[in-house]
């Protein structure tokens, strides 16, 4: 369920029937859920999405997800899907209170508190390893009660990550892996999916919130995460960081004991199995310092 503008709402999954067929149906992920999370898949899709035919994909996709196109070009714009899904939004706004913590990603959101690093929640029923996720058993160990942000981006959101707060990137750490849906019905059932997905580590030491890792996730359909940074730069809140290509995606935040109190409403939701519809920007937290 997904709490959105005051409301519970049931998530519109986009291509339900081949999500339901590839994890909820016995021969569905016998024979097809591999064959889906294969790279080889996502590339070709890729390719398609970048032609000048995908175009026209484009004013119906908008139509039936109810994509806010708010501050971003028409969809006559775009010369194919590729760049219509990772468009450029104008006008988006961070907290001026450096203490505040603004989710860098529009999404649907979810909060943890008093991690344990052995035992993240990715789904119900579902668990992984930090130490496995990061590639780095002993960086993860450094987070343990600390705090975790989740924001789950559907195909039909904005897919550009923007920085939350000033730092400097300190380290930047690609891991290859498979492209499975990061669909709450796919995490329930890809044991450590999160762990087996390709995904990017980056480090940042921020100003307001410390030592922070961000953990990009690739998924079905997306075979490229464009990054607008190298190790060493600074990054300046609001600034744009990085991009996904055509597909779902996933955007884990972690910060260590004491950096972060997470928005109470936020948590509560979480513990209920409830994910929480947020725009980039947006109040999710606030410093603890």
């Amino acid at each position: 369920m997904i709490y959105d503008n005051g409301e519970l709402k049931a998530e519109k999954i986009i291509a339900d029937k081949w999500m339901r067929l590839l994890y909820d149906d016995a021969l569905g992920r016998a024979s097809l859920m591999r064959l889906a999370s294969r790279k080889a898949v996502s590339r070709l899709y890729g390719l398609y999405c970048r032609t000048r035919h995908s175009a026209r994909m484009i004013p119906g996709f908008i139509a039936d997800n109810h994509v806010d196109m708010a501050g971003c070009a028409g969809a006559g714009q775009y010369k194919h899907f590729a760049a219509f899904f990772s468009r450029e939004k104008k006008g988006i706004s961070f907290p001026g209170a450096g203490r505040l913590l603004g989710s860098p990603c529009e999404g649907l959101v979810s909060a943890y508190a008093d991690i344990d690093p052995d035992n993240m929640i990715a789904a119900k029923g579902a668990v992984y390893s930090l130490g496995e996720l990061f590639g780095n058993a002993a960086l993860a160990e450094k987070y343990r009660g600390g705090a975790c942000l989740r924001v789950r981006l559907t195909p039909a959101h904005y897919h550009r990550m923007h920085f939350f707060d000033h730092g400097e990137i300190t380290d930047v750490r690609c891991i290859d892996g498979d492209l499975y849906s990061v669909n709450p019905l796919a995490v329930a059932r890809v044991a450590r999916l999160y762990c087996q997905n390709k995904r990017v580590r980056v480090q940042i030491a921020t100003r307001n919130f410390g030592e922070v890792v961000i953990v990009e996730v690739g998924a079905t359909f997306v075979g490229s995460i464009v990054h607008r940074f190298l190790v060493g730069d600074n990054a300046r809140r609001g600034r744009q960081a990085s991009y996904f290509l055509p597909g779902g995606s996933l955007v884990l935040v972690y910060f260590k004991e004491g950096a972060v109190a997470l928005d109470a409403d936020i948590l509560g939701r979480t513990a209920q199995g409830v994910e929480t519809a947020t725009k980039i920007g947006a109040v999710v937290g606030h410093n603890l310092t």
